[in-house]
């Protein structure tokens, strides 16, 4: 995440856009698992749900872009 820090704003806001529409997929996806109305939540507790969202998302780049480079260093997790 380091490399985010890095790179043009234009590009930053690309990422945040992109990362934030996902987040909002999962956020509708999660309420209707729940059988949960959008409408019934206030803006502030949607805005809680998408932020978890948004960290979820960030965790799972994380631990798989580790995944990835591990592999590519052809060493296992465990």
């Amino acid at each position: 995440m380091e490399q985010i820090k890095r790179l043009p704003q234009k590009s930053k806001e690309k990422i945040r856009l992109r990362l934030r529409e996902k987040a909002i997929m999962r956020t509708r996806a999660r309420l209707i698992e729940s059988r949960v109305d959008i409408e019934d939540l206030s803006d502030e507790e949607l805005e809680i749900i998408i932020k978890d969202e948004e960290d979820k998302l960030m965790d799972d780049y994380k631990t798989k872009g580790l995944i990835a480079l591990l592999a590519l260093l052809g060493l296992s997790w465990i």
